[in-house]
């Protein structure tokens, strides 16, 4: 009887700790303030809770996949199907590279809205996209584009990217203040234009290309009413 009730437990279990990914990222969780409820957004079988392109999006090894084999004509996203506003996210990426794939950079949007977008594509985003690996900052989709930073015209390094590997980001978002970390040091504290952001459901990003890209996401928690600190930057 008791191993029954333990066998039922550990496989209630098993999807959040496949969509934790590793040992590193649930001791991550474990620094989240006590008061601040988590969400996981993901099961780790299968896309339940989200909405996304066919043929795009998959789960494969406990992770999301997102990956294109025919040129896409508009970047598409894999959006949450609730909506958020004040919230602390956490997650790990990587990028697929190789020679036949292209190191265009994906991004997470938020505090936007979706649209459909050229090219038959149901799953476009106008607003906020911070953006990572080969490029760091925000860009203002369909609006201001480049915000942070303000005037910059190429792509942007960052020094603590861990290219071809798993990258831990923290989106931290209260009122109006984003803020973004990767790999435990923060990149941008960028506070907008109140009219600006609005509560939107949150999407994964693989941009519009003419080459193959692939992505592959894993953990994705969220905090809802988040402390006003960053809890992976010492």
């Amino acid at each position: 009887m008791k191993l029954a009730i333990l066998s039922a437990i550990a496989l209630a279990l098993a999807p959040l700790a496949i969509a934790q990914s590793t040992p590193a990222f649930a001791d991550i969780l474990k620094t989240v303030p006590a008061a601040e409820k988590q969400v996981p957004l993901f099961n780790g079988k299968d896309l339940s809770g989200w909405d996304g392109l066919p043929g795009i999006w998959s789960v494969e090894d406990g992770v999301i996949k997102g990956a294109n084999d025919k040129p896409l004509a508009s970047s598409t996203y894999l959006f949450t199907k609730d909506s958020y506003r004040n919230f602390r996210l956490l997650f790990e990426v990587k990028q697929t590279i190789s020679p036949k794939h292209s190191t265009m950079h994906s991004a997470v949007c938020v505090l936007g809205e979706r649209f459909a977008d050229k090219g038959e594509n149901p799953f476009g985003f106008k607003g906020p996209l911070l953006m990572f690996c080969q490029d760091w900052g925000i860009w203002d989709a369909y609006r201001r584009n480049r915000t942070v930073p303000p005037g910059h015209n190429g792509t942007l390094a960052n020094p603590t990217e861990r290219k071809g590997d798993w990258n831990l980001i923290e989106v931290l978002v209260i009122g109006d203040r984003i803020r973004f970390a990767a790999n435990g040091a923060q990149v941008f504290d960028f506070t907008d234009k109140p009219e600006m952001l609005k509560e939107s459901p949150i999407g994964l990003q693989v941009h519009a290309n003419g080459q193959p890209q692939e992505w592959r996401f894993r953990g994705l928690v969220l905090t809802t009413n988040p402390e006003d600190r960053l809890v992976t930057v010492k």
